[in-house]
């Protein structure tokens, strides 16, 4: 069995490298504010990872001068066989600086099933939103920002490096020279973990394609693993 809090602290230098190689420091910062932090959360057996700012956030810069803020948590554990890590809820948010109402987050949630585990949240009031909500979900509050837009679900959602990207390139904030890459090097690592549960969530397709491909796949000697139909199923 993997030890958690080993396996934790090596994610928390991963964020590390990861912010210390896309975002600059606001002028006069303190590098311990953006050092990244574990603690355990009482009561649940699970590990908080967040940079040491409160709230985790974390200052954004245009030609240097302090423009907005990025709140980065992860609430992490082992899956269920206790051999991967896995993030059982991460927050991304963009503020406006000295607002505390965010402009965009993207939210994960594991055991969510009244919204979809992974979506956005805009705070941008549309009012023809508003009308169809009245009409076709009168209970619904009607504002913008509390629609759940689904982004691929637990397996196929967007990591960290793809929020720093959608950051970047569109309020064009500083980057640190060399952001590009370490993003993309990031999403190539994220994206192949992803996989990986993926396989383990349909191993009869993972062998179906690699046979496809001309390799020999050997079925266990207790036979085929099932796959998991109720994470593929899931939004």
């Amino acid at each position: 069995m993997t030890d958690l809090s080993t396996a934790v602290l090596g994610f928390g230098n991963e964020l590390q490298d990861l912010l210390d190689g896309v975002l600059p420091y606001a002028g006069g910062e303190a590098p311990d504010r953006r050092q990244v932090i574990v603690g355990s959360v009482a009561g649940t057996g699970h590990f908080q990872v967040q940079v040491a700012a409160p709230n985790g956030l974390i200052t954004l810069v245009k030609d240097g001068a302090p423009v907005a803020k990025l709140r980065i948590t992860f609430q992490c554990t082992l899956d269920t066989p206790g051999q991967y890590l896995a993030i059982v809820r991460s927050d991304f948010e963009l503020r406006e600086l000295g607002d505390r109402t965010p402009i965009a987050r993207l939210d994960y949630i594991r055991d969510s099933y009244k919204v979809p585990a992974s979506h956005w949240n805009v705070h941008a009031e549309r009012g023809s939103a508003s009308r169809l909500l009245a009409l076709g979900n009168p209970s619904h509050s009607g504002e913008f920002s509390k629609l759940h837009f689904p982004v691929g679900g637990a397996r196929m959602r967007p990591g960290l490096e793809d929020f720093l990207a959608f950051v970047l390139n569109e309020f064009k904030v500083d980057r640190c020279s060399g952001a590009d890459d370490v993003i993309r090097e990031g999403r190539e690592r994220w994206r192949r973990r992803q996989i990986a549960t993926l396989v383990r969530d349909a191993p009869d397709e993972a062998v179906r394609v690699l046979t496809d491909l001309g390799y020999a796949i050997t079925a266990p000697a207790d036979g085929p693993k099932l796959p998991n139909a109720e994470k593929l199923q899931s939004w």
